[in-house]
C-alpha cells in the first residue's frame, strides 16, 4: 500500500497543476477576445463616422 500512495499524490499533483494551467489559458483566451471585440468595435466606429451623412428627406427647393 506504501507503494500506491505517493502515486495518488503526485497525481492529485499534477491535477492541481493542469487545472491551474487550464485557468491561465482561459484567462488568457478572455482577454484575447475582449481586445479583439475593442479593436472590432474602435475601428466600426471610424469607419461609421467617416460615411457620409444621408441623403435629405426634403425636396431641393429652387
Amino acid at each position: 500500500m506504501t507503494g500506491r500512495r505517493p502515486r495518488t499524490e503526485f497525481l492529485a499533483d499534477t491535477a492541481v497543476v493542469v487545472r491551474s494551467d487550464e485557468r491561465l489559458v482561459l484567462l488568457f483566451l478572455l482577454l484575447l477576445s475582449i481586445a479583439a471585440l475593442v479593436v472590432f468595435l474602435h475601428y466600426t466606429t471610424l469607419i461609421l463616422d467617416g460615411l457620409p451623412d444621408p441623403l435629405p428627406t426634403e425636396p431641393i427647393r429652387p
